[in-house]
């Protein structure tokens, strides 16, 4: 043990270690202790050093100068020393005799570095300030950190002793090899002296006796050039929205508060305010694209938004042009002007994409006559209209100039031939010839299925005679003239009578026959066409419909169509089945049929009609009285409940078919539209006077407050009916029809009034108090 404490220890030098491993050691690396490098062998330990020496010193290897027995505190506070002293500008150039032996020669540097991941910029300018120890000739290298660029100030080399030449490790690197304007390698990376601190060139000038040349300047990468034109901009500049938005969310994040807002959004903020929503200027334009293979001339309408100056542009495309897709060419945004430079433009992410904040054109900037490149496409305005011409004038006195003849831009159109279709030949119907005119394989007519359903079956059959007689016998001829309403079709049969000279039969044969109009053309019959004792020429031949039948007055009243019991009960199967598909709660199902809380036979026909089953009042009537029997007409949610509930022991296939319904009731009770109707009545008019007291306890101020007001300030103090009722408009805002508006006069006045129709405030107020009741 007293051997290990006293032996001398192990010295290195730069000729010991090989010169492969002549590198700069990494963090922890330890790679230049090897049996190679040793004047001894013998094993190492730190047993019995001081706890302040916490390393074997005989293994290290020192490349920086100093002295083998420092502890690791020590040289971390010699390097805090270094790194005090990194360049921050020009130091004091006094120095005395005992700097002289430690002087530390400072000199501004740079290098540059290859980026090849960006697309904005090639290569990165780096400074550095080059610290040369003159007592051993060592160096130290530490980058100088430039401001908001993600390169800190840092330790590029620690100080060391730096061959010129690896192969050589006895050549060291002088202060005389680095001089202002050339260059010096270090480990492979070239560094350019540009300049020195004045202590440095005073050191220079009077104890080596040397010139040292003028500075020199760093050239600028592209972040030193942004970062130069940032600051060279004033301090007294507007602030930009940009910057009061980046302002506005740090202070509330710190804060919760926000500052006041920029110059550029209250200026955007004014001409909101200023203008109406929507109110914009008009200018025509054409956008000519005849020169691409397939282009066109468009006639175009430029809109500019007075509210933030966005503009949009639609194309007016004339009739049959074969374009398709929408009008809209831009969509409403701020257009860049032509002279703006887009890198240099400020851009807002708003919620319908980017807006621009500045650079963009303005309705002072538009004028008849100049073609504006948007987005690639060349625009002449060619015209505005007169608003727009007034509004420039008197707000930016700008004169807009006439319009232009845009004439000569258009291409004559061609005159294309005109095609009449045949008179008929006799064979067929009219839409048969016409039909195989416009096509060599004629198609069929299309059915009206709404038609087809509605009508299907009617035949409207009149007795008639002919109105002008040609020849003798002619008065005593009798014809019946039937309309087939779901084809619109109409036949003609005589009346056979013995020894008339004339064959009964068949007249005119079932056809798609037409009338004659007044100016020419022909129009198909319509079933209001006939009616008794109206004339009808058909073919130049006036028919006098004298008489109907008693089908046709059925369908004429609209009772023509017998309601069967299996038509009740296909309505009535129908209705469960779609409130068993559509609902599945059957509290849904009741605020879905009956939302005012009456549910009648107007309710039920309103819902088969929206499950597209026509269905008249007659037969919802019938439905209602058979789904609950003992109701007077108005089905309860008690009696809706045991309509919708299906109990699994009866559930079976059959279940929902015409067979589970055993007897139909087919008596009519016109009672039971009559209760439906007054039930119906009777909860409108509880809602209307829920809905009118709510208005009255929801307005701000007092009771006496409103009714002056809905008094219209009478001078008696007293509220009529005309005034309430105009009151309900102006001062309430309902917006109702006049049924609702007499039921809400009634409610107010009804039982409560004077002689004169008037209520009192007394009156008034006993009213708005009842809704708490």
């Amino acid at each position: 043990m007293k051997n290990s404490v006293a032996r001398t220890q192990p010295e290195k030098h730069f000729a010991h270690a090989p010169q492969s491993e002549n590198l700069p050691l990494a963090i922890g690396a330890d790679f230049h202790d090897d049996p190679i490098n040793r004047s001894s062998l013998r094993k190492s330990h730190n047993l019995l050093l001081e706890r302040k020496t916490d390393h074997a010193p005989h293994t290290k290897y020192c490349y920086n100068g100093q002295p083998f027995e420092m502890s690791r505190t020590a040289a971390e506070a010699a390097a805090a020393e270094d790194e005090a002293a990194v360049w921050k500008g020009w130091f004091s150039e006094d120095f005395t005799k005992e700097d002289l032996d430690d002087f530390v020669v400072r000199m501004l540097g740079y290098f540059t570095e290859d980026v090849s991941e960006s697309c904005a910029e090639k290569e990165r300018v780096r400074k550095v300030c080059i610290s040369f120890f003159v007592k051993d000739d060592s160096l130290s290298i530490t980058e100088i950190g430039q401001r908001n660029s993600g390169l800190g100030e840092s330790k590029i080399l620690s100080r060391r002793q730096v061959p010129k030449d690896m192969r050589n490790p006895n050549d060291l690197l002088l202060l005389s090899d680095f001089r202002i304007g050339d260059s010096v390698n270090i480990y492979g990376q070239t560094f350019y002296i540009v300049d020195m601190d004045k202590r440095s060139r005073r050191y220079f000038r009077e104890v080596l006796e040397k010139d040292v040349p003028d500075a020199q300047s760093i050239p600028q990468d592209s972040f030193s050039r942004a970062a130069a034109a940032s600051a060279e901009r004033s301090t007294k500049r507007v602030v930009t929205s940009d910057d009061m938005d980046r302002k506005r969310a740090i202070e509330q994040q710190l804060t919760g508060i926000y500052t006041k807002h920029s110059t550029e959004d209250i200026a955007i903020t004014k001409e909101f305010l200023k203008n109406k929503i929507n109110e914009h200027l008009t200018y025509l334009a054409l956008w000519d694209d005849r020169g691409n293979l397939s282009g066109d001339l468009h006639y175009c309408v430029i809109r500019v938004f007075l509210e933030n100056n966005t503009i949009e542009i639609a194309e007016r495309r004339p009739e049959n042009s074969g374009r398709w897709g929408g009008p809209i060419l831009i969509h409403r945004q701020r257009i860049p002007h032509p002279s703006a430079d887009l890198t240099q433009s400020r851009y807002q992410q708003h919620t319908y994409g980017k807006l621009m904040k500045n650079d963009y054109l303005c309705p002072e900037d538009i004028q008849v006559g100049e073609t504006y490149m948007i987005y690639g496409k060349p625009f002449y305005v060619y015209d505005s209209d007169s608003f727009t011409r007034n509004y420039v004038r008197e707000k930016y006195q700008v004169i807009i100039r006439d319009a232009i003849d845009i004439a000569p831009f258009e291409t004559p159109k061609k005159q294309t031939s005109v095609f009449y279709p045949p008179p008929p030949n006799g064979f067929g119907s009219e839409r048969e010839t016409r039909s195989n005119w416009l096509s060599l394989v004629g198609k069929p007519a299309r059915v009206d299925d709404e038609m087809a359903q509605r009508e299907s079956g009617r035949v409207m059959k009149f007795s008639a005679k002919l109105a002008k007689p040609i020849v003798a016998g002619d008065e005593s001829r009798e014809f019946v003239v039937s309309f087939h309403c779901e084809t619109r079709e109409l036949e003609i049969f005589e009346k056979p009578k013995r020894n008339s000279g004339m064959l009964g039969g068949r007249f005119l044969a079932k056809g798609a026959h037409r009338k004659d109009m007044l100016n020419g053309t022909t129009v198909p019959f319509t079933p209001d066409d006939f009616q008794v004792g109206r004339v009808i020429e058909i073919y130049r031949r006036p028919f006098l419909l004298t008489g109907l039948d008693a089908g046709t007055q059925r369908i004429l009243d609209g009772t023509d169509k017998v309601v069967t019991e299996d038509r009740i009960k296909c309505l009535v199967v129908l209705l469960k089945q779609q409130l068993n598909l559509k609902f599945s709660r059957a509290n849904e199902a009741f605020l879905a049929l009956a939302p005012q809380g009456t549910l009648g036979y107007a309710q039920v026909k309103e819902f088969l009609r929206a499950c597209s089953c026509s269905i008249t009042d007659e037969e919802a009537l019938l439905v209602v009285q058979n789904l609950s029997p003992g109701t007077n007409g108005v089905i309860n949610y008690d009696d809706f409940l045991q309509i919708v509930d299906v109990s699994s022991d009866s559930m079976d296939e059959a279940s929902l078919t015409t067979r589970s319904i055993r007897s139909v009731n087919m008596t009519k009770n016109d009672q039971l539209k009559l209760a439906a109707t007054a039930s119906e009545e009777k909860q409108r008019r509880k809602q209307l006077r829920d809905v009118l007291q709510f208005k009255l306890i929801q307005r701000k101020g007092s009771v006496q407050e409103q009714f002056r007001l809905l008094s219209d300030h009478s001078a008696n103090s007293r509220l009529n009916r005309n005034t309430f009722r105009i009151s309900l408009n102006t001062v309430l805002h309902f917006n109702m029809n006049k049924n609702d508006e007499d039921t809400l006069v009634s409610l107010l006045f009804d039982g409560v009034e004077d002689e004169n129709g008037d209520i009192t405030y007394k009156q008034f107020q006993e009213f708005v108090d009842s809704v708490d009741n």
